[in-house]
Formats: structure tokens, sequence, C-alpha cells
């Protein structure tokens, strides 16, 4: 496997709520305020980054995109946006699913190889890698160090 020479794309660090702006995180499943997204509860930070809320955006791409263009569309949706990773894509599987496009695949972030990445089946939880090259559903999330 050649995961050690992949360039990943970064998990973004999440945005820090200043003390006096802080936010008390809604319910999970409830809109998070002044985003527009649902709150999917806490998320561990990976390679060093904080834990962090996370905020599944309301977004949507017009449809299918493949691993690349999906990659760029979630960083394009807004301040500090991206695809979710694997382990972002259980968190919502976990708590969200009845937010999420349950009868197709969905991109994460997270590649296993040069020329494969991992997607999500949200109706059973199902991971697993596509070629990149393939054509999925795509969904953005947003970090807030917890």
């Amino acid at each position: 496997m050649e995961a050690a020479t992949l360039q990943a794309p970064a998990t973004p660090a999440a945005p820090t709520i200043a003390a006096a702006a802080a936010v008390i995180p809604p319910a999970i499943g409830q809109p998070w305020p002044g985003v527009d997204g649902i709150y999917a509860g806490v998320s561990r930070g990976e390679d060093g980054h904080p834990d962090a809320h996370l905020v599944l955006l309301n977004a949507r791409p017009s449809g299918e995109l493949n691993w690349k263009d999906a990659v760029a569309w979630a960083a394009g949706v807004g301040e500090d946006t991206h695809l979710p990773t694997r382990f972002e894509s259980a968190l919502l599987y976990a708590h969200l699913r009845d937010q999420l496009d349950t009868d197709y695949w969905h991109w994460t972030s997270t590649q296993f190889s040069a020329a494969y990445a991992w997607t999500q089946l949200f109706y059973t939880g199902s991971q697993y890698y596509d070629i990149k090259s393939y054509e999925a559903r795509a969904r953005a999330v947003r970090r807030f160090t917890a």
C-alpha cells in the first residue's frame, strides 16, 4: 500500500471560538447557531489537532463528483470547510444519517492510496475505497475547537 507517500488533503485546524463569543453547542441533530448546518457531535482530533465540534453543512453539490472535484467543492463551500474524513463520516453516520442521502455512496477526504479514497454509505454505515474517478455524493463539514 502506498499510504506513506500520499499527499492527503489536510484537515483544517478547527477555528477556536473566542471565550467572549463562546457558543454552547446545541443538542446533536440541531442547527449550529450562526452556521447553516446541523451539529453532529465531538470529533476526536487527528494528527495533533484538538478535538472539535463537527457541523454537517446544508450545502449540497448539484450532482455526483469524482474525488478531486468533491474535495475542491467542499473546500469552497465556506470558511474552514472540508470534505469529512473517514472518521468524521462515521460520526455523521452514527448521529445524522437521517440528514444524509442514505441510498448513495459519499466521498471522504481520506485516501486509501494514490488512486483510491474512502467512501461512506450512510444506509448501512459501510465504508469502502473507490477509485478516485468514481462519481459519488459529497457533503461538507466544519469543525469548531471543543
